[in-house]
């Protein structure tokens, strides 16, 4: 017996039903719809700037020593203040960057650090040294040829009185006193230590 066209009906009826179902299912898994948790932490503002090392002194732009007609046993005494404005600890070196000519041999040289009230380049009224050396201040006694070294690392090293580096707003006043030498030979007549340049040179400090 042919099955009725009823039948027929209902059975394509259900077929559609349950594609359409299987249809909206696959919809919402493919449009994600999911509960979802969710949470962050951050750490802002994270910045890194370098340190400065810088220095000066108040000469102005002009020579301690600018002697003329020298004769042997004269003796020149000059003042410069030094500053360190720099935001790290430094080490600072003194080196002569030329050489001191054909006079080099006889000139002597005392050189102290300290203190001064009124530091008026290169006067060195006031000044007075600093507890270093014995309290003599000397960190340099010797011919002028001696520091000629031109590098950092050859340079005498010079340290603020009962530090070990150079802190911020560090300020030290240099006295170098000059001497011709009393037996200076006639074949020093008519020369010259030539332009001589005094460096100072800082470099942060490592531990």
């Amino acid at each position: 017996m042919a099955p009725t066209r009823t039948h027929t009906k209902r059975r394509g009826s259900k077929l559609l039903v349950t594609a359409l179902v299987v249809g909206v299912l696959g919809t919402v898994a493919a449009g994600g719809v999911f509960g979802i948790f969710s949470a962050t932490t951050q750490n802002a503002g994270n910045e890194i700037s370098t340190g400065s090392v810088a220095l000066s002194d108040n000469d102005g732009g002009s020579a301690m020593f600018s002697v003329l007609n020298a004769k042997p046993g004269d003796t020149w005494t000059r003042c410069i203040k030094v500053t360190y404005s720099g935001s790290l600890p430094a080490d600072v070196h003194i080196y002569l960057k030329d050489s001191t000519g054909e006079l080099g041999p006889y000139i002597s040289v005392i050189a102290r650090q300290g203190t001064q009230g009124a530091a008026t380049f290169p006067s060195c009224s006031g000044f007075t040294p600093d507890g270093s050396a014995g309290g003599t201040g000397v960190f340099y006694e010797g011919p002028a040829t001696t520091p000629v070294a031109g590098t950092f690392e050859q340079g005498l090293a010079l340290v603020p009185f009962g530090e070990t580096s150079w802190a911020p707003g560090t300020t030290q006043v240099y006295e170098f006193a000059m001497t011709l030498n009393p037996a200076a030979p006639d074949s020093t007549q008519g020369s010259s230590t030539g332009a001589m340049t005094m460096v100072w040179e800082a470099r942060n400090h490592v531990q």
